[in-house]
């Protein structure tokens, strides 16, 4: 009889196991290992899978095998964290997250970090697609408007440093590019990083409080004037800004990313126009609400979705695409 209840225990607690363990480090063999984003070696990344469905998490979810030299862990736990709206993943998180979550602190990255990530800023991929567009001047002038800098490994990757209004770094976003300007995506989803997930931007990682504010923020007190045009990608408010210098561009980076209720009260007292993907025209629509709390002056842009074909709405188009489009094939951008 004891032998028989302790079976049953250890049935439960496995199946307690499978239910609050979704994902897991691959364990197949032979194991298909990825570049390290952290210390750049092959091979050397073993990913997180989802036992529900049988895939990788993402190329950055997961552990590099030179545990004491690199150490780079990066958690399932940690990567719905930093990225909510992909996943619900508040019952599988250990309580210290939970507590952390309420934490109104946000944590910060040194200004250094920033700076020197600029200074090679012309070895993005995304510098040189631009440039090919707009001119060496022109594309630097707005790489370092916006703070944007590139990384020294994973392939002329972009760095979009988001910087509150008071000029504190809040972390840096890392984007791949091709050739074309688009983003590198895996198995149809974007693919990207935080700067504050990497030992050598931050000490402690897993200490880090993320609480995200609008790319491009740090313009708003530069103009005070300008009428403030919200996108979602960072790519997206630096192409804008070109072609529409006359208003000041932010991102939201994400879908609602930083369309909440403590992100934007940034701007109270502003003219705010939502500038949104065609995707996510209604989702936006409903945050007009919310906002005309923090400033009366809040409309949405249905240009894109008034021209859009339906070929460009199952594409999932945002400003930049159109703009870009109509810069590539010489035909007036209106």
């Amino acid at each position: 009889m004891p032998l028989y209840i302790r079976d049953t225990s250890l049935n439960q607690n496995r199946q307690t196991m499978n239910k609050d363990y979704r994902y897991r480090l691959d364990n197949t063999r032979p194991r298909i290992k990825v570049t390290c984003p952290v210390c750049g070696r092959a091979k050397k990344l073993v990913r997180y899978v989802d036992t529900f469905t049988g895939k990788f998490l993402s190329n950055y979810v997961g552990k590099c095998d030179r545990i004491f030299k690199c150490g780079y862990h990066y958690t399932p736990s940690e990567y719905f964290r930093d990225y909510p709206w992909l996943n619900d993943f508040s019952v599988h998180r250990p309580l210290s997250l939970r507590i952390k979550e309420h934490n109104t602190k946000p944590s910060f990255i040194e200004h250094s970090r920033m700076v020197e990530s600029m200074n090679r800023c012309q070895s993005s991929t995304l510098f040189r697609f631009l440039c090919s567009l707009w001119g060496n001047d022109e594309t630097m002038r707005l790489f370092h408007l916006y703070n944007v800098g590139a990384t020294l490994s994973m392939n002329g990757a972009s760095v979009f440093w988001p910087v509150d209004v008071k000029g504190c770094i809040r972390t840096g976003k890392i984007m791949q590019y091709g050739n074309d300007g688009h983003r590198i995506k895996e198995d149809g989803l974007v693919n990207f990083m935080w700067a504050h997930r990497m030992k050598s931007m931050v000490a402690n990682p897993g200490d880090f409080n993320l609480m995200q504010c609008f790319f491009g923020e740090h313009l708003l007190s530069v103009y005070p004037d300008s009428k403030v045009m919200i996108v979602e990608s960072e790519k997206s408010a630096i192409i804008a800004s070109h072609y529409y210098p006359q208003f000041l561009w932010l991102a939201s980076g994400g879908c609602c990313g930083c369309l909440n209720q403590t992100a934007s009260q940034v701007l109270k007292g502003r003219e705010v126009w939502l500038v949104p993907d065609l995707d996510a025209e209604d989702r936006w629509r409903g945050k007009i609400s919310m906002l005309r709390t923090i400033t009366p002056t809040v409309g949405i842009v249905n240009a894109l979705s008034d021209m859009a074909t339906p070929q460009q709405r199952a594409a999932k188009l945002d400003i930049a695409d159109f703009l870009l489009d109509a810069a590539i094939k010489g035909t007036p951008i209106i």
